[in-house]
């Protein structure tokens, strides 16, 4: 599933979530608020995550798929979850 960027208009705390293209949140798991969630463009976080400049575009790549591999892990121990029940 594509990851999320969402930064909260009444916290200001910014957070990730793996979600559906269909599915839109609005409401805030952090601060409990509703209606004050804006997604944040993706092209634009991923400029600020990138870091330094000096970086090796190999590096930025490599820390981008352990990431990836580290959500499916997590999506994968989730949905399990569900048949232990």
């Amino acid at each position: 599933m594509p990851r999320y960027s969402y930064r909260c208009d009444s916290c200001d705390e910014e957070f990730e979530q793996s979600h559906s293209i269909t599915v839109v949140l609005e409401d805030c798991h952090l601060c409990g608020e509703q209606t004050c969630l804006v997604r944040i463009p993706s092209l634009m976080r991923r400029v600020h995550a990138t870091g330094p400049d000096n970086q090796k575009v190999g590096d930025v790549v490599k820390k981008h798929i352990e990431e990836a591999k580290e959500d499916i892990k997590r999506e994968k121990q989730e949905m399990s979850k569900g048949w232990d029940t």
